[in-house]
């Protein structure tokens, strides 16, 4: 970060004096802080800046048949694995899309992209043994598609073969290294990513049935694992995908997820029921929902007015029946947090989540409401007070919408200065100012039709008003 300044810490790493007391910190509880570089693929921090523009493979990888690309990582290495005295750290190289099409073409062309990718792990293996005294560990999903050039990763390279969906096995994922003699680590994850709340159905199983397949096949633990991929996920949204996580890992996933939900409250905040466990179905159920898709957070930032236009009816009822899961999930919350002896704050998150997924399907029915109320004002054009009435409660409805939505930003800012410092949450605050932008320009557009009315005009045609 000396060195390279503009990749530091106001992108979201650690300086070296934080990685300093993390290490300090997990020290006390006798927990090993393993260090991670993306070295290859998720390059794109990085490379974005025209310093580094010749790097490029891609805009988000790093060329592997440039010198300077490996004197480039010796930098960055040099700065974090003299903090950390654990054996392990983790290169990363996954999802190298694209490799052989930038710099490399020629080369890739000749011997081929999984030779290419095989060097590139020699080169780093080699820098991280010799020079820093490191065993590697890297992520195995792309060597696992180039099979004969597994024999030319180092046989000392802790492997970490990884997945996150909810499939019944994962065995194609694991035997390649079991039956070649590397050490690895299976490596689910609590499906958080891009999510309101994580899916909890995904995560269970996939965190069950990968960890069951890594104890039959000899793995030498867990790398369960949360992702913040677009910066909107809180950490305390994934304690039920962590502790299921160490779960499964402790026992090899012999618990019955059941008997884990009704314990699930009692370890985490102490309560005497199990509401926080049956909290957590309503979720996983409202992301299998009709006509919503999964409650991703892009579906919270965009309206879909073309649906709510063709079919409303339908969308109706999807949206009640979407509040009615969520708001069942959001009483168990609040008698949860009622029943908490400690970590009661924890439930604050998940109400904040469960409350947008709500707003979702909320604002199609208020939407829905004021859609029609503006339709039969403009069929009673003779009866100029009756129709002002229905403009005027279309428009209520559509500021309570809004102003919804102001709300949900103070307080997604609140909670994330209790977890989080501030660099990166104006990214999230724009997306909430994107949307009330949205609604204050709908309410705009509804006060313009008011003021046609009251001087004894038409109405205009729906197509000028809605989204």
């Amino acid at each position: 970060f000396a060195k390279h300044p503009e990749i530091g810490p106001k992108n979201g790493s650690l300086t070296p004096d934080e990685l300093k007391e993390l290490v300090a910190y997990a020290e006390q509880y006798h927990v090993d802080i393993i260090g991670n570089q993306q070295s290859f693929g998720h390059f794109e921090d990085i490379l974005r800046h025209e310093r580094y523009a010749h790097l490029r493979e891609t805009p988000s990888l790093l060329c592997p048949t440039i010198e300077e690309s490996y004197e480039l990582l010796d930098d960055l290495y040099s700065e974090q694995i003299p903090l950390l005295k654990f054996p392990l750290f983790n290169v990363c190289c996954d999802e190298t899309w694209g490799l052989g099409t930038g710099p490399s073409k020629s080369v890739a062309e000749r011997i081929g992209v999984g030779e290419v990718y095989a060097r590139h792990m020699q080169r780093v293996h080699g820098l991280l043994k010799n020079k820093y005294g490191k065993r590697m560990m890297m992520w195995g999903d792309i060597i696992l598609q180039h099979p004969k050039h597994l024999k030319d990763i180092p046989k000392d390279t802790v492997m970490l073969t990884w997945g996150y969906d909810a499939r019944e096995s994962f065995e194609s994922q694991i035997i390649p290294f079991a039956r070649s003699g590397y050490e690895f680590f299976v490596c689910p994850g609590v499906s958080c990513w891009r999510w309101l709340l994580p899916d909890f159905g995904v995560a269970v199983k996939n965190i069950r049935n990968f960890v069951r397949d890594g104890a039959r096949h000899g793995a030498a633990g867990v790398l369960n694992t949360t992702w913040d991929d677009d910066g909107e996920n809180f950490f305390n949204y994934n304690w039920h995908g962590v502790l299921w996580g160490a779960e499964c890992a402790w026992n090899a996933s012999k618990t019955d997820v059941n008997d884990f939900n009704r314990a699930f409250g009692g370890v985490l905040i102490g309560e005497q029921g199990d509401h926080l466990g049956k909290a957590s179905k309503a979720p996983a159920e409202a992301h299998r929902l009709p006509g919503y898709d999964g409650m991703h957070n892009g579906r919270f930032w965009g309206v879909n007015q073309k649906r709510l236009s063709s079919a409303p009816a339908t969308a109706r009822s999807e949206a009640k029946e979407a509040a009615r899961i969520v708001q069942s999930g959001i009483e168990e919350l609040h008698a949860a947090q009622a029943d908490a002896k400690v970590n009661g704050d924890i439930i604050d998150y998940l109400v904040f989540g469960a409350e947008r997924m709500k707003v979702i399907a909320t604002r199609t029915l208020s939407l829905l409401d004021a859609m029609e109320e503006y339709e039969r004002a403009r069929k009673l054009a003779t009866n100029a007070d009756e129709a002002k009435k229905l403009l005027a409660d279309a428009i209520a409805k559509v500021r309570g919408i809004r102003d919804a939505h102001a709300r949900l930003k103070a307080r997604y800012s609140e909670l994330w200065f209790r977890e989080n410092k501030p660099y990166a949450l104006d990214v999230v605050r724009k997306r909430f100012d994107g949307i009330i932008a949205l609604y204050d320009s709908l309410l705009e557009k509804l006060r313009g039709a008011a003021d046609a009315l009251s001087a004894g005009r038409k109405l205009p045609p729906p197509s000028g008003i809605w989204l």
